[in-house]
């Protein structure tokens, strides 16, 4: 049982809304997102199928890579040793820094080989993982950015809300936090009371200004969290800033590799860990946090991409939450589905998606 071939194809898909490009205090507005789709054919006839996507360009540079230099390292070997070929490939490009591009890259390929087990064993990923639960909470997390305004914000989450999800995070963190402070006065009022309404600071605060936005949060808008407030690697401003604050901090949407977990799970104090499997390099290393924060009894919730994010949600004792996008919802068939307010992992082998091959061509 080898891997005979990897394909990969890009694609420019149009989000169906404008998101806010993290980091910078002037948020750029992204309007299409590059993803590149990752077949890999095995000698068994099942095919392993991954995606990885970027904001604001790359996609060209996340495909070469896979094509050129990842791709010809696998073949011939086995797709069920995803933890050996994950310590290929981070060997490979140890000196020009796994971390970034490279890990974006690799995780199509780690996703297509967690599909791979899955069809082969014919079972879905979140069942290989643990298979704790099958429903969850799902957060809108691209409908109130610093790319839309307050009444475009409010109409593209009601809509999410009529859907299924069950609150939203406002992102902030702008160069003027009174503006900020109201826009999510603004959104605090027209989302339905009893919805989980919580902040995202998207690490672009420093400690006085997340100090000031989440005492303001605390008196007057009763949000019910508040997610990388800081740097991520502004361990003391965060350390301060949960000391001196009652409302829930959740962190780790801006780290790139496990060992920033284990010094955040280390410190404590954090109410839920966050966790990117694209910026960690797929769902291998994303499981080994999760676990971590398991044993912490700490609650985690994976950052976007419900393809997979709710598999790795749903394997994991405290995965009750995962944050929705409905970016690829055309994209792939199949997938997590709402239902009766809850999403669904799908239960079909592996990932459950199937690429929408017209949508796919139309994109390319």
């Amino acid at each position: 049982m080898t891997i005979t071939k990897m394909e990969t194809e890009l694609l420019r898909v149009p989000l169906p809304r404008a998101v806010a490009l993290p980091a910078s205090q002037d948020p750029r507005a992204a309007t299409v997102a590059e993803v590149v789709l990752v077949r890999v054919h095995t000698s068994d006839n099942h095919v392993g199928l991954g995606f990885t996507y970027t904001l604001g360009g790359g996609g060209t540079a996340m495909r070469s890579l896979i094509d050129r230099v990842l791709a010809p390292m696998f073949i011939g070997e086995n797709p069920a040793l995803n933890e050996r070929l994950f310590l290929r490939a981070t060997a490979e490009l140890e000196d020009v820094g796994f971390a970034g591009l490279a890990a974006r890259s690799y995780a199509a390929i780690d996703f297509a080989l967690w599909d791979w087990k899955g069809k082969a064993a014919g079972m879905p990923v979140y069942q290989l993982l643990g298979g704790y639960r099958t429903k969850l909470k799902a957060i809108a997390s691209d409908t109130a950015t610093p790319a839309l305004g307050a009444k475009q914000a409010t109409k593209e989450t009601k809509k999410l809300l009529d859907r299924g999800v069950a609150g939203i995070i406002v992102e902030i963190g702008t160069q003027d936090p009174d503006i900020d402070a109201d826009r999510i006065r603004q959104l605090r009022q027209a989302v339905p009371e009893g919805a989980w309404f919580e902040i995202s600071g998207c690490g672009r605060y420093d400690f006085s200004t997340a100090l000031w936005m989440g005492r303001m949060c605390e008196e007057e808008f009763a949000v019910d969290g508040f997610s990388d407030p800081v740097r991520p690697d502004d361990a003391d401003g965060l350390a301060r800033l949960i000391d001196r604050l009652e409302v829930s901090v959740s962190v780790g949407g801006l780290y790139d590799r496990p060992d920033d977990y284990l010094r955040l799970l280390a410190a404590g104090g954090v109410s839920a860990v966050r966790i990117d499997p694209l910026r960690l390099g797929g769902l291998t290393p994303a499981r080994k946090v999760a676990a971590v924060a398991e044993l912490k009894h700490i609650s985690i919730c994976p950052v976007r991409l419900p393809e997979y994010g709710t598999h790795l949600a749903a394997g994991s004792v405290f995965g009750r939450v995962a944050e929705y996008v409905d970016w690829f919802a055309e994209l792939f068939h199949g997938g997590p589905q709402f239902v009766d307010g809850q999403l669904v992992v799908s239960e079909e082998p592996g990932f459950g998606l199937t690429v929408n091959e017209s949508l796919a061509a139309k994109y390319a």
